[in-house]
């Protein structure tokens, strides 16, 4: 039964094979770990085709080479008839030198594994199996016996297979890779979705509303650049982290997944405004009782299972058009007890789909400013927004639960002033203010009693007395009985 497919790990192999210029030896197809593969499967020695393939596969062995890749030739024969056929001349029906190795299948184990193995004939079929450093197999292709192969077009598909991106027909290594930005154009399908706009771009990549074909629904898909290798690691993972949630109030992930080359997130579509743009419409007490109660169950939940959002502000709230609250963008997600994360090279953005446009979050990668004025500056990566950051992000230290509450509190004094907290603060003041001074106090005694007390614990400087989210919810449940009894 054979277990070859594109995209999947190679079938295994052991087998005894024979060079013009060496002895026998045994190979596997971990000796290729780290090299590209070119196995090449044909029926027999001593045949009509099978010696116009080889010798031309060995003509151009070292086009093959500098791409770091190694051929292998595998055939039913044994090693002793392989050494017959590589020591008799061209001339006498032999085939000559070799610059590369025949190995002995013998009972068609491999020819099986890879399925190209005839019963009828007892022979494999002409074969040819493209295999990566990884050992993952990127290209098949099977000719009927009286067709033979050529390393030329072999050596173009080896091109395009390393570059990594979209080669078109007729590709040629001077041509360069499609560019999916470019062409994710509206109508075209990626995999199951069909793209019907694009929302916005950032450095991570692109966001785009989409048809699900397969489910008939709409979706907004998070398209990752292919060239920030790291950094879509990254986000691919938290997304994972992120799509194990389940709550009414957090957009929900529907597949981490990878078509046509493109590693993508499929995420709820969702239609309404963001909580930014409600804020500067404005909200009455109620209102934001009712919207600040729905977020802290999105991040109790998050906070459940040990997700952390890193990035809560307005801009990353979502109100449907049926009034429902929903945390978007957990691009920033990190499990809660994360540890040695990796930094990310450069500026980059997290990105996501909200009401038909791309919201950005920035990750500074230059120097913190130093609060007290002297000393070397100290090289960090900041990851998400510094006016919604809590202190100890403010200083480059990861995101936690803590850090989420922080965030929350901001959120909710925006809500009930109007404002937000660092309106006439640059960026680098806004880091300064963070790192030297407790703003807890100062918001907190901006807004009416009920919420001072709450506000001013979850503005703490010190995270480790900020009050966990569950606890946030309870007395946010207890505000709004307490109001609907005043009625």
């Amino acid at each position: 039964m054979s277990r070859c497919q594109v995209g999947r790990p190679a079938p295994d192999f052991t087998l005894d094979c024979v060079r013009s210029d060496a002895a026998p030896q045994s190979v596997a197809l971990g000796d290729y770990a780290g090299r590209w593969l070119v196995l090449i499967f044909y029926p027999r020695d001593f045949s009509f085709i099978c010696p116009t393939e080889l010798t031309s596969f060995s003509a151009q062995v070292e086009d093959f080479k500098v791409r770091d890749c190694e051929l292998l030739g595998v055939s039913v024969d044994s090693l002793q008839m392989h050494r017959e056929w590589l020591s008799t001349p061209p001339s006498q029906g032999g085939l000559g030198p070799l610059r590369f190795p025949l190995a002995a299948d013998p009972d068609g184990a491999a020819a099986r594994a890879y399925g190209v193995w005839s019963e009828e004939k007892e022979v494999s079929t002409r074969g040819l199996f493209v295999v990566d450093p990884a050992g993952v197999l990127q290209y098949m292709v099977v000719h009927n016996l009286r067709v033979g192969r050529r390393p030329d077009i072999v050596l173009r598909v080896l091109d395009a297979l390393r570059t990594g991106g979209l080669c078109p027909a007729g590709w040629i290594s001077a041509d360069g890779t499609l560019d999916p930005e470019k062409a994710l154009q509206p109508g075209r399908v990626l995999g199951r979705y069909r793209i019907r706009e694009r929302l916005g771009s950032g450095t991570f990549g692109s966001v785009f509303a989409a048809w699900d074909l397969r489910l008939s629904r709409m979706v907004a898909l998070k398209i990752l650049k292919r060239n920030v290798f790291e950094s879509r690691e990254i986000v691919l993972a938290e997304a994972r982290a992120a799509a194990a949630l389940a709550s009414p109030n957090v957009c929900t992930i529907y597949a981490v997944d990878e078509e046509d080359g493109l590693p993508l997130i499929a995420m709820e579509y969702l239609d309404g405004p963001a909580l930014s743009t409600v804020i500067e419409q404005g909200l009455d007490r109620q209102a934001a009782l009712t919207i600040a109660i729905q977020i802290a169950r999105g991040l109790a939940a998050a906070h459940q299972e040990g997700v952390v959002h890193g990035d809560l502000k307005p801009a990353n709230v979502i109100l449907t058009a049926k009034g429902v609250a929903k945390i978007v963008d957990f691009g920033l997600s990190r499990p809660a007890n994360a540890e040695g994360e990796a930094p990310i090279p450069g500026p980059a953005d997290a990105t996501s789909q909200v009401a038909g446009r791309m919201v950005e979050t920035v990750e500074y990668a230059s120097p913190l400013p130093n609060p007290l004025g002297s000393g070397p500056r100290r090289p960090a990566a900041l990851r998400g927004t510094p006016a919604y950051m809590a202190p100890e992000q403010a200083q480059a230290a990861p995101a936690t639960l803590a850090s989420d509450v922080f965030s929350f509190a901001l959120i909710v004094y925006e809500m009930l002033t109007g404002r937000p907290a660092h309106p006439d603060r640059s960026i680098l003041e806004t880091l300064l203010a963070l790192q030297t001074q407790d703003l807890g106090p100062q918001l907190a005694a901006r807004v009416e009693p009920p919420y001072r007390e709450l506000l001013a614990s979850m503005l703490a400087r010190d995270a480790a007395v900020r009050p966990a989210i569950g606890e946030v919810l309870e007395r946010l449940v207890d505000f709004a009985g307490q109001s609907a009894r005043s009625v």
